[in-house]
């Protein structure tokens, strides 16, 4: 390396138009976008400076980061916030903020829309009340605004007749008449995420 010092020659650029990526050999192989390579203006025989090196180190990095991200994407849908905390343990902060943000405006992330999906699945398959799929949607990383955003529709709903199927779908009715199974009918269902006023309800009219 020390007889490159500051010299850093080009050996061959082999392109992929159809992959919109290239291989340069400098000092060791570099993959990046080809329009990286036209915006740093690498052909063979092109010798860099430290400088230009460096930005041809910077777009490898940049690819690298964006291919990760895309083969994390392939596992499933991640929010913003997680995808950053996965690209940071392997690149720096400003680099996996950079590539959230560049996978956001091509729309291979949407918190709205992700966020809104898992409440509806939330709702209707694990049979989850709204504070708890607010307490799920924080642990997937997204931010407060999307979150409420998401349970818009489940704030405003009547939840009691969810409440009585799940019930009687676990307990009979003459179950329900020990008050020491009413307690524990009652605070499953608040860590099911339904409000106390609700289940409270429920139990009154099932008894």
């Amino acid at each position: 390396m020390d007889a490159y010092i500051g010299s850093y020659p080009v050996e061959r650029v082999d392109r992929s138009d159809e992959r919109h990526e290239a291989f340069v050999y400098c000092v060791g192989r570099h993959r990046i976008t080809i329009s990286d390579c036209d915006r740093l203006g690498l052909e063979a025989g092109a010798i860099l400076d430290e400088d230009g090196f460096a930005l041809l180190l910077e777009a490898e990095q940049r690819l690298a980061c964006v291919q990760k991200a895309l083969s994390l994407l392939e596992y499933g849908d991640l929010s913003k916030r997680r995808m950053i905390e996965k690209l940071r343990m392997k690149f720096s902060p400003e680099l996996a903020a950079e590539t959230a943000d560049l996978l956001e405006e091509r729309g291979y992330l949407n918190d709205s829309a992700l966020a809104k999906r898992y409440a509806e699945n939330y709702y209707e398959v694990r049979a989850y009340g709204p504070m708890r799929i607010k307490q799920e949607l924080y642990r997937k990383g997204f931010s407060m605004d999307v979150i409420e955003e998401a349970l818009k529709s489940y704030r405003t709903e009547d939840h009691r007749e969810k409440i009585t199927q799940l019930l009687l779908g676990k307990y009979s009715s003459e179950q329900l008449s020990d008050p020491a199974v009413r307690q524990k009918a009652n605070a499953w269902l608040s860590r099911q995420g339904y409000s106390w006023s609700e289940i409270s309800d429920v139990l009154q009219t099932i008894l």
